[in-house]
């Protein structure tokens, strides 16, 4: 079971929209998934949606169709 990171947002609240969002559109979201750096500049100072890989490319789609398109990330290499 691969996870991928798709999207990041700066709060919670926009954290739990996302969420919320893709679950009622039938793609599974792990729980708050925060950005691993301390307070430094250039860290990553927020909250990850993270997801199974497989359901990416639907997710993608989802959240571009319905102007979220802005939280994506782009997927790593594997």
């Amino acid at each position: 079971m691969a996870l991928t990171r798709l999207a990041f947002t700066f709060d919670a609240g926009s954290f739990a929209v996302l969420k919320a969002f893709l679950e009622s559109e039938g793609v599974p979201v792990l729980d708050l998934a925060r950005g691993g750096h301390v307070a430094i500049a250039g860290a990553d100072q927020g909250f990850y949606v993270e997801i199974l890989a497989e359901d990416r490319p639907r997710a993608e789609r989802l959240l571009r169709d319905n102007g979220f398109a802005h939280h994506l990330v782009p997927e790593k290499p594997t």
